[in-house]
């Protein structure tokens, strides 16, 4: 009888302790107690008025820009480009097109060929291509890409004129996604397409969201939302392989990552998750947001740095980041603005 008292109060012990860890590591990466510097060594303006800001690429001189709300499909969705201080549309992209995350392709021949993650408005998925004109005014269809496996991707990554990764939520029911939302289980993974078929190069993640192709070709950055960190996985370029190398904890939970003319990482992120999800929920509950400079070493990133810091009433949960000639320019899914800032 003693012995199976002890045993039985072990048992206890050792549940109540999972379930601290549990717990405690899901306020910790959820950012309960996460402070948010303000600041910025400049002035910022609103450039354009969107539904939201997925995602955002510098290329060419001029940047390009996935304007969809996370709250819902829009008829302003599309890919917009940025070019000597004006916004437009361009054209050439499907009737029911609301781009979630891009990436672009710098081809042998000089062209550039723009691949976007499209969340159509029935909720299926597909990996659209695009080879953009030479004055950046438009967009010429290449192909539309669909598979089962592509349960909830969040963003692409070109690795060739017809090869690409994308970032996905692999969970299967409602609670393993719940509690994968909360970081508290892994539920993500990082899909290859070698211009056939897709296959699960990288599983077992958490909350992966953003993709970026190093310089080097040899690495593969992941923005993790729920282990506050960027991931590097080192490369094969002749079958897409993924290894994991090293990870960079940040201050944030990053969304989506861009590429500078440096070679530096920008990441735009949230301190504290639950204000990010009650942001979602009701446009009034403003946000804070925060963006980081990375830098990389061999494909790995070193350090960061907050660049820029606000309470959220001149923008509210930023997700993405692009430094360019044209400025730092800073967008929100879930703000309707576009924000540009100029350094003093």
């Amino acid at each position: 009888m003693r012995r199976q008292l002890r045993t039985g109060r072990g048992v206890a012990i050792m549940t109540a302790v999972a379930l601290v860890v549990f717990v405690g590591r899901a306020l910790w990466v959820n950012g309960i107690v996460a402070s948010v510097p303000t600041g910025f060594a400049g002035s910022c303006k609103t450039q354009a008025s969107v539904p939201g800001i997925e995602d955002m690429e510098a290329a060419g001189g001029k940047v390009f820009v996935a304007v969809a709300s996370a709250r819902g499909p829009d008829g302003r969705d599309g890919i917009y480009v940025l070019k000597d201080g004006k916004l437009s549309k361009l054209a050439g992209t499907p009737k029911d097109f609301h781009p979630r995350g891009i990436s672009i392709f710098h081809g042998p021949g000089g062209g550039l060929y723009l691949f976007a993650v499209n969340r159509r408005s029935s909720g299926r998925f597909s990996i659209d291509s695009f080879e953009i004109a030479q004055d950046g005014t438009a967009l010429t269809p290449q192909g539309t890409i669909e598979g089962g496996l592509l349960t909830d991707p969040q963003d692409v990554a070109a690795a060739g004129p017809g090869a690409f990764y994308v970032s996905n939520n692999s969970a299967k029911s409602n609670l393993t996604r719940q509690l994968a939302g909360y970081g508290v289980l892994p539920g993500s993974e990082v899909l290859y397409f070698n211009g056939m078929t897709f296959k699960s190069v990288a599983d077992g993640l958490y909350g992966a969201r953003g993709l970026l192709l190093a310089p080097d070709g040899t690495h593969l950055l992941v923005a993790s939302l729920t282990t506050r960190s960027i991931k590097s996985f080192d490369r094969n370029v002749f079958s897409g392989a993924l290894t994991e190398a090293d990870s960079l904890t940040l201050a944030v939970a990053p969304e989506k990552l861009s590429l500078d003319s440096y070679g530096q990482v920008w990441a735009a992120g949230h301190a504290n998750l639950f204000h990010w999800r009650a942001f979602a929920a009701d446009p009034q509950a403003r946000d804070s947001s925060q963006v980081f400079r990375v830098s990389l070493l061999n494909g790995v990133p070193q350090d960061s740095s907050q660049i820029y810091g606000n309470d959220g009433s001149e923008i509210a949960s930023a997700s993405v980041a692009v430094s360019s000639a044209q400025g730092l320019l800073v967008g929100s899914s879930l703000d309707n603005k576009l924000l540009n800032c100029t350094t003093r």
